[in-house]
């Protein structure tokens, strides 16, 4: 049985320290790049009681993810000092 993966389109505000391929947009909905470059919208999982997300197979709570986000800073290739 195949997955259908469901591509979005998202802007990039916070990005996830030590995670380059993963980041949050202005909801707060967290998304990936896959290989393809193409950007895909990820659930939220609960373990037990907890709620969180699964990045690269580990399972990290909405509190262990708060510390990690960092602001993402847009870099413009064709800026030249």
């Amino acid at each position: 049985m195949k997955q259908k993966q469901v591509l979005a389109a998202a802007d990039r505000v916070w990005d996830i320290e030590g995670y380059p391929n993963y980041f949050l947009d202005a909801q707060g909905r967290l998304y990936r790049f896959n290989a393809r470059g193409e950007i895909i919208a990820l659930k939220r999982a609960v373990k037990r009681y907890t709620v969180g997300y699964v990045l690269k197979s580990r399972f990290f709570s909405l509190s262990q993810l708060r510390p990690m986000l960092r602001k993402h800073v847009a870099i413009n290739p064709l800026y030249v000092i």
